[in-house]
């Protein structure tokens, strides 16, 4: 929202050019590449440090926390319905699984991707646990 804002924010500086618009227009441009490079970083360094991980086992899955403690354990057994949402928009991209388990809170597992490795991953683990994902 915060870019979108920005953006909208350089097209109102670009049409109407007021006293001062280009050092406006530098700091809106700024802003919009720290956070560029904010959610880079935040990508790369999250990933070496295991924050916000979901690893597959043979019995199930383990989902890491914001810390990398591990903060769900969900075997295949205790899975009642595994459902696979998807967008492939230019705009909006993602893959997003709803673990449905039996006597517990559903766990959600977001991916960002167009093509990750994690969704065909997940989808034999989970047939080889005894689950077919639903769409």
């Amino acid at each position: 929202m915060i870019v979108a804002f920005l953006l909208v924010f350089l097209g109102f500086l670009i049409f109407k050019r007021p006293h001062g618009g280009i050092s406006k227009g530098l700091i809106a441009i700024a802003v919009i590449a720290g956070l560029i490079a904010l959610r880079f970083v935040w990508s790369r360094v999250s990933l070496r440090a295991g924050v916000r991980v979901c690893h597959i086992h043979t019995g199930g899955l383990a989902v890491t926390g914001l810390f990398g403690q591990v903060k769900h354990v969900v075997p295949w057994d205790g899975i009642a319905e595994l459902t696979h949402i998807s967008n492939l928009s230019p705009l909006l991209t993602f893959h997003r699984f709803e673990l449905v388990r039996r006597g517990a809170r559903t766990v959600p597992i977001l991916v960002l991707q167009a093509n990750p490795e994690f969704v065909p991953a997940l989808q034999r683990a989970s047939e080889q646990g005894g689950l077919r994902p639903e769409r």
